[in-house]
């Protein structure tokens, strides 16, 4: 875990490229969906019930994921840099790539909970991976809306 001064200076780098508002809350709501399914991922290799080549896939699953953050990182730092705004207030301009991300994080949040459901027995890893999925279709769909391509 980072100590203070590595958590402030993490802060204001954040503040510096993401803003403070609307852009920083879309990039936080996707890590914080990404963060919630790596806790369910724990809590089910924790509690053993699952079998291991099941568990691989739900890892497989969340690495794909994780493989997103930076995209997404990217994604609204260019919007914040393109389409400023003060508030919530979202602009015009770049009203489709926020509906987009946040689209994106939602479908995150959904294939957390599909891993909480499948971790429970209530649902099939298959129907974590068609979660998964959207959220990928979602950030290109995202990075189409604002004209450029992953590591551009």
């Amino acid at each position: 875990m980072a100590g203070p001064f590595a958590r402030r200076r993490q802060a204001k780098k954040d503040e510096t490229e993401l803003g403070t508002e609307l852009w920083r809350r879309s990039h936080d709501w996707f890590i914080r969906s990404l963060d919630r399914y790596w806790q369910v991922v724990q809590e089910a290799r924790a509690e053993g019930r699952i079998p291991e080549d099941e568990l691989n896939g739900l890892v497989n699953a969340g690495n794909v994921l994780a493989e997103l953050a930076p995209r997404v990182r990217h994604l609204c730092m260019e919007a914040h840099r393109h389409h400023p705004g003060t508030g919530l207030q979202v602009p015009a301009s770049g009203s489709d790539v926020h509906r987009i991300l946040s689209r994106a994080a939602n479908d995150l949040a959904t294939t957390a909970q599909a891993a909480a459901l499948f971790r429970l027995g209530q649902a099939s890893l298959h129907s974590v991976g068609r979660r998964a999925e959207k959220v990928v279709a979602a950030v290109q769909e995202a990075e189409e809306a604002a004209g450029f391509r992953p590591g551009a």
